[in-house]
């Protein structure tokens, strides 16, 4: 359970890192401080540190009563938010243009964005088991060799 949480935010912080290393050149984009700055208006509206001890939050919900405060601590311990921030504000001015960060501001600065944002993780915790058995059952056909029919 703890594995799949550290896989997971292992593979985010990847994907944040890549985008930031396969990114243009900064100089050449005249619109980049732009981005910055919208970049960081998004992150005003969902902040990162606010998503990630929402996520933990969930987490923490797997483990009995009397072990979720320290779960909650020592995970939230460990993220330095201001540097993940930073790199998540970066990589989404390298990613995203400024038509693109101006509609993500707008829609998650909406009421509806906020109801979307907040019921997502419902949403999720509906689907993810189910695509998880899913996966599970067809990596065990590979493991036992069975072919698809």
């Amino acid at each position: 359970m703890m594995n799949k949480f550290a896989l997971t935010l292992y593979f985010v912080v990847i994907l944040l890192m890549s985008a930031s290393v396969m990114a243009q050149d900064n100089t050449a984009d005249q619109n980049y401080q732009q981005k910055v700055s919208l970049a960081q208006k998004m992150h005003q509206i969902r902040p990162m540190n606010v998503q990630i001890e929402d996520a933990v939050k969930r987490l923490s919900l797997r483990y009995p009563e009397e072990k979720r405060a320290l779960f909650v601590s020592k995970m939230v311990q460990t993220f330095d938010s201001k540097a993940l921030t930073e790199l998540s504000v970066n990589a989404m001015a390298e990613t995203f243009t400024v038509a693109e960060l101006e509609k993500m501001i707008d829609f998650h600065g909406s009421a509806e964005g906020k109801a979307i944002t907040e019921k997502t993780p419902v949403y999720q915790s509906i689907v993810t088991p189910e695509l998880v058995k899913k996966i599970d059952k067809a990596l065990m056909e590979v493991r036992m060799g069975k072919t698809a029919n």
